[in-house]
């Protein structure tokens, strides 16, 4: 995960790129735009990427300077995905994330839409057919539960929940991070890294 987080910083970060460019870029570029980053023909999983990408963002944007507006990440989530099509239904609440998966099932992406290796097909079907994988928890709640954060706050968070579930797969990783809604209130701060609050 930590390696994945560094991969998105140093892609953003505008220290990344020579000092010739950065005044251009600068004027240039006000967001970043993504969408299942992690999760297409690398088979990750949607959920941990969205959460890397936020977290390398949130700590890349002081790099662009003071700005009038925060460095955003725009973040798209569609169930049309050519590479992995139903993946990103995942980072959605159960209702949504099951009527996602029953839209990608009843209308599937035409199979010259997309290229996937045989083995990446669920019985011959390009989507995702596991309705019964959503979690509890949707990119809603993550985003409503740390937006007032730190950067290093959900980094902390992702990697210590994930290790004490032993990497338990039986559970989406936004539910294994926010076991139950109440008991996120009650997370301490223990950082001793930059306070980054996520944009």
């Amino acid at each position: 995960f930590d390696k994945q987080v560094r991969a998105w910083y140093r892609s953003v970060a505008l220290t990344s790129y020579s000092e010739t460019v950065r005044p251009l870029m600068k004027k240039l570029v006000s967001s970043i735009g993504s969408g299942p980053w992690l999760a297409g023909l690398w088979w990750g999983d949607s959920q941990l990427g969205f959460l890397a990408s936020w977290i390398g963002q949130a700590i890349a944007a002081p790099t662009w300077g003071d700005t009038e507006t925060p460095f955003n990440l725009d973040y798209y989530i569609y169930s049309a995905f050519t590479e992995n099509p139903g993946n990103q239904c995942f980072v959605h609440s159960k209702d949504r994330c099951e009527a996602c998966v029953e839209r990608c099932l009843i209308n599937p992406l035409p199979d010259t839409a997309y290229w996937m290796p045989t083995e990446a097909y669920f019985s011959l079907l390009s989507c995702v057919p596991f309705p019964h994988e959503c979690g509890e928890n949707g990119i809603k709640e993550v985003v409503q539960a740390y937006k007032s954060r730190t950067a290093n706050d959900l980094w902390t968070d992702v990697e210590r929940r994930l290790k004490e579930s032993r990497w338990d797969t039986s559970r989406t990783v936004f539910d294994v991070l926010m076991p139950s809604r109440k008991a996120i209130a009650s997370v301490g701060n223990a950082t001793s890294q930059p306070e980054i609050v996520l944009p």
